[in-house]
């Protein structure tokens, strides 16, 4: 059996990365919004806006910027002109701190020809005045029956001081009828995507409790597409679209057959988790991507025979999996958690070709001389600077925005404020879960609900694992333990080493309350531990291959059964009910 990829391999990576790309890709969001704002900066800040006749209205649409920073709220109340020539209260625009980027609506009830919009003070439900300098990007106003905004005939602003309003008018065009998570962001988008506005426009980010490459990422989509969902999504899509080749290129060097590769990228196309993680404007696709790469090539250099080979040949892996380390490391915190699996698997390396040294396998006169030592001393630039300059270097885009003069301490108490920040996470969040319920999939994050759907229809996504995916893998994580003691078979013991190296941490880990997607990383080594023991299955009867393609057939009809619940798509709520398998299971 041979690990390099074949033309036949070639053209089933092209295929099925293809079919899964266009999967990530369809109805990920919006490629507009609006662009241009207004903040009131003051209170009573007053302007008008006419139509060219008397209207029958039904609500207004607004959607909300940013603000000079994360505190930046505001309010806008809204006057409707009466059949008495006056000008009455009818409702009120409030843009929360939490609120950015998003579609928000309020009720507008009345036939009149004129609206009449004044700033006010945000205030919270017990009456404390929290500030007036959140942005509006964009104020559509609709009639009853239609999905158009109303054109304006007229603007006009009542004081010296109300000026700029005419952005909130500027963008009709890319104005939305319903807030969908297609137009809005949703989640934890309210940070990421946030921050990259923030480096791209020089604005001292607010978010910084994660170190900064995944936002630095999703900042290049943006520039690529635009501040829009479909920019702040893409790219994260495209990482988890390149998983699938990655995953069939490391099953290939693993069990050296196409048909495993082909189940190691097949189950990895079709895992809830994947398709969910990485359709969202957060960063932790990213993290997975390269932490498969760092043990892609820890494998590689894992399984070599060092004393067999060129030296040169022995100390690429090593290089390119301290770059992806590094990499990892500069997206979120876990990616050093890793570094214990290839640190372990690295001197487990080095006693074993030690043992072979005690059993005379080994001729080189000088091996620890000429390979063992250097390889060592290299690991200090590999595994230490190597990765330590790329997570500083990853900073810069920080010091630029926030204006620093000091880069050193800067980094050095961001440091210190992400390690006090994640210790200090103690409030109980209705979708948190420990770790030790994350193998058995209990309880999924959700992360949208679809807001006014029509009666009896629902619109969700929930993140969570593909079951026939996670609860046949944590089996034959065992399994694969059993075997690594056993039979001693080193692909047993990397991937199970690599599997604990990641999921370990947490039991110890400061922070307090954690959720499903922080075992997203670990997906692929469940993925490598369901394919180590098919392929102890099939060496056993060749019969058992059909009972292996059922099993892929219905991963992919689960996946094809809940993609509703994963992707936003509305349908009956009857149906969404049906997969509540679990009763902790909510969409």
């Amino acid at each position: 059996m041979d690990s390099r990829i074949t033309k036949k391999d070639y053209l089933i990576i092209v295929i099925i990365t293809v079919l899964y790309a266009l999967m990530a890709l369809i109805n990920l969001g919006d490629r507009t919004a609006p662009q241009t704002g207004w903040v009131p900066e003051g209170l009573n800040r007053e302007f008008i806006i006419n139509f060219d006749e008397e209207k029958d209205l039904d609500k207004i649409m607004y959607y909300c910027g940013l603000g000079e920073d994360w505190y930046s709220v505001a309010a806008l109340d809204v006057f409707y002109l009466n059949d008495s020539g006056d000008y009455e209260q009818i409702t009120r625009l409030e843009k929360e701190s939490s609120t950015m980027f998003k579609w928000k609506d309020a009720p507008l009830p009345v036939r009149t020809s004129s609206l009449k919009f004044v700033s006010d003070y945000f205030k919270s439900e017990d009456g404390t005045i929290k500030g007036i300098r959140g942005e509006f990007f964009e104020i559509a106003v609709y009639e009853k029956g239609s999905e158009q905004p109303v054109p304006i005939k007229e603007l006009i602003e009542l004081t010296d001081k109300t000026k700029g309003t005419e952005k909130l008018f500027d963008e009709q065009e890319f104005a939305v009828y319903t807030s969908t998570y297609m137009n809005t962001t949703y989640f934890d988008e309210v940070y990421f995507p946030r921050t990259a506005y923030e480096y791209i426009n020089n604005i001292s980010p607010y978010e910084n409790t994660h170190p900064p490459l995944g936002k630095i990422i999703i900042m290049w989509g943006i520039q690529l597409f635009g501040f829009t969902p479909f920019g702040w999504r893409v790219f994260g899509a495209l990482f988890g679209a390149m998983m699938i080749p990655l995953m069939y290129v490391f099953g290939k060097r693993i069990f050296k057959t196409t048909f495993l590769a082909f189940v190691c990228a097949f189950l990895m196309m079709f895992d809830f988790m994947h398709f969910t993680q990485t359709r969202i404007g957060t960063v932790d696709g990213y993290l997975c991507f390269f932490i498969i790469l760092m043990f892609y090539y820890m494998y590689k250099y894992f399984m070599q025979k060092s004393y067999e080979i060129k030296f040169r040949f022995t100390i690429y892996p090593l290089l390119m999996c301290g770059i992806f380390f590094g990499l990892a490391a500069s997206v979120k915190w876990i990616g050093l958690y890793a570094g214990a699996g290839i640190a372990f698997l690295f001197f487990l390396k080095q006693l074993l070709e030690l043992r072979a040294n005690k059993k005379g396998l080994i001729e080189q006169e000088h091996f620890f001389r000429k390979t063992m030592l250097p390889t060592l001393l290299l690991c200090l630039i590999f595994f230490i600077i190597i990765p330590v300059c790329i997570y500083y270097l990853s900073y810069l885009p920080v010091f630029k925005a926030t204006g620093s003069e000091n880069h050193i301490a800067d980094f050095l108490s961001s440091q210190k404020h992400m390690y006090s920040y994640h210790a200090g996470v103690t409030s109980a969040h209705p979708y948190a879960s420990p770790w030790w319920q994350w193998p058995a999939d209990i309880r999924p994050v959700y992360f949208y609900q679809m807001k006014n759907p029509p009666e009896g229809m629902w619109g969700a996504i929930a993140s969570f694992g593909n079951p026939l995916i996670w609860w046949t893998g944590f089996g034959c994580l065992f399994s694969t333990a059993v075997i690594a003691l056993k039979k001693k078979d080193k692909r047993a013991v990397f991937i199970f080493a690599a599997y604990l190296s990641l999921y370990l941490p947490w039991i110890i880990a400061p922070r307090k309350i954690t959720f499903l997607y922080h075992y997203f990383s670990l997906v692929p080594f469940i993925i490598f531990a369901i394919a180590y023991n098919i392929e102890h299955l099939l060496k056993k009867k060749r019969k058992y291959r059909k009972m292996v393609i059922l099993y892929l057939i219905l991963v992919a009809v689960l996946f094809a059964v809940f993609y509703p619940a994963l992707s936003g798509t509305m349908v009956p709520l009857k149906y969404i009910e049906s997969l509540r398998w679990l009763p902790s299971w909510y969409f």
